[in-house]
């Protein structure tokens, strides 16, 4: 597993993962956290997955979804997706003509063109083809990975639904042409200081938590675009199956202006940890850790702006809870 470049911030906490039981109204279950299933129904979790929660596991399921792919067999690649996948790329062109930037979506209906001739990518031996495979972080429930293929860059949030491994959250780049050179990863640092992008991102990632702590909504809602995905995988309370829940782009802004006022964390000193995995022309993946949540985070550069459009959060172990 490669850990990249940890900028940690010790200013302002918060405890955004919990703001989802404040639009649903059960906050002291989502206090809970983690320890709000029993024991006894974890372990039943537990001996029911088909897939561990290991590094080897999601790079399994990983190389699965691109040899299919590469073997045009699009019914594979749809079954290691999350059927409401938040899939985006930034393009520069619209209806086949020049615009501004803009952030296209690409759903799982799209996928069925792997199995159509239009596949560029298509091969006698699809384990021939490029995929190379980053883990950068796995959790409980979720992982943050990346996988360069012929064709795409593919930045990718990992669930663990139902037992197996799933691409939930994806943020591509696409390449000219199938086989060309992906694009040069961004160094951190530029003639020794830290690179523009670098520092937007850390300055947009920490503005995302310090609105939550000073209860100013707007300015949570302004690191965020419109098209904001920000989900968590759920167990159903009778735990048959998973879910995911999300809180949309709308709520982020109501989210932001009542949530600490029902917890109360000091803005001068608890956890805000950065670390920004990886920045490559116009994505980076990064995770962001306060004081009781952590959130994976795809961010998109568009119109020159760095903007959070995809976010994957759980709920930290209650042993690793700052308190307020």
């Amino acid at each position: 597993m490669n850990r990249s470049i940890k900028q940690p911030f010790t200013t302002v906490p918060i405890a955004l993962a919990l703001t989802i039981s404040l639009i649903s109204g059960t906050l002291a279950a989502a206090n809970q956290g983690n320890a709000q299933i029993s024991e006894s129904h974890s372990q039943k979790i537990i001996s029911e997955q088909t897939e561990p929660i290991t590094e080897a596991a999601i790079t399994e399921a990983i190389e699965e979804y691109v040899h299919a792919k590469y073997a045009g067999d699009s019914d594979t690649v749809r079954s290691r997706v999350h059927h409401d996948i938040a899939r985006r790329a930034v393009t520069d062109t619209y209806w086949g003509q020049p615009s501004t930037d803009w952030v296209r979506p690409f759903g799982q209906d799209n996928l069925k063109f792997y199995g159509t001739s239009s596949n560029q990518t298509r091969m006698d031996n699809p384990e021939s083809g490029r995929c190379e495979i980053q883990v950068f972080d796995i959790a409980e429930r979720t992982a943050s990975a990346s996988v360069v293929m012929e064709d795409v860059v593919d930045y990718l949030h990992m669930i663990h639904f139902d037992g197996r491994w799933l691409i939930a959250d994806s943020a591509v780049i696409i390449l000219e042409a199938p086989g060309d050179s992906p694009p040069e990863i961004t160094p951190a640092e530029d003639e020794g200081r830290q690179s523009r992008d670098y520092k937007a991102i850390e300055n947009l990632s920490r503005d995302y938590c310090v609105g939550f702590y000073q209860t100013n909504g707007k300015k949570v809602q302004r690191t965020c675009h419109t098209g904001l995905s920000k989900r968590v995988v759920e167990h159903a309370d009778n735990g048959d199956f998973d879910y995911l829940r999300e809180i949309t782009y709308e709520e982020i802004e109501i989210l932001g202006n009542t949530f600490n006022k029902s917890f109360g964390f000091n803005p001068d000193t608890a956890r805000v940890d950065i670390d920004i995995y990886e920045v490559r022309e116009n994505v980076a993946a990064v995770k962001m850790t306060g004081a009781i949540w952590f959130d994976y985070f795809h961010l998109l550069k568009v119109n020159g702006k760095w903007q959070i459009v995809n976010i994957m959060f759980e709920t930290l172990p209650r042993n690793q809870w700052e308190d307020a």
